[in-house]
């Protein structure tokens, strides 16, 4: 257990054959931080998933499985997605909080976004047509629009990514600081809302 946050069940790396603690069990991908090998989990079966997955050390607030408070709650970092976008990367962290529920923590530059995934209300057709400045059927502004690429990852992820993958993504700001951040990949438009935090606003737990 860590700080409240209970253990949903363990692996054992099918490369060395260490025992990787999963704090969610939605779990799809995990880097054993023995060997750092990549491992993807389907039916409760474990196999490698490809290369290992290294990225290299940058100073952060976020660590993973060392809970923070933000507003009265208490979030646990599972893992962590580097993206580059041409002038820099940001990084992508999946927490969970005390509840069990799921965020996502972008870090841009000391800019810090926190969302949650949701239903999507723009299709593909729909996010192709977005250009920078223009207002939205739901009254938000685009405010950037870019490629994102995949240098790599650390911990454990509900989903399955790889070095070197793509997806358009677009930025709409609202009111009081809200974001919706849209995402076309393979599968579709994804679409997540949050807002903009500030990282003074951080705390340690414990």
């Amino acid at each position: 257990m860590t700080d409240g946050f209970t253990v949903e069940k363990s692996i054992n790396c099918p490369q060395c054959g260490d025992t990787l603690p999963l704090y969610f069990k939605h779990v799809k991908l995990v880097q054993c931080l023995s060997c750092k090998s990549t491992i993807f989990l389907e039916n409760e079966a474990t196999r490698l998933a490809g290369d290992s997955s290294v990225l290299a050390p940058e100073i952060s607030l976020i660590h993973l499985n060392v809970p923070f408070g933000y507003e009265h709650k208490s979030y646990l970092p599972l893992g962590k997605i580097r993206y580059s976008y041409g002038r820099g990367f940001w990084e992508e962290w999946w927490l969970k909080d005390s509840e069990g529920n799921e965020y996502w923590l972008s870090i841009d530059e000391g800019d810090f976004v926190l969302e949650q995934k949701v239903d999507s209300r723009y299709s593909r057709e729909l996010f192709n047509t977005l250009n920078v400045g223009q207002v939205t059927f739901d009254n938000l502004i685009v405010t950037e629009t870019g490629m994102a690429t995949c240098e790599g990852f650390e911990g454990a992820l509900p989903k399955t990514v790889t070095k070197g993958d793509t997806y358009l993504y677009t930025h709409l700001s609202g009111k009081d600081a809200s974001l919706t951040t849209l995402e076309l990949g393979k599968d579709g438009v994804e679409t997540y809302l949050g807002k903009w935090i500030s990282p003074f606003d951080i705390k340690k737990v414990g």
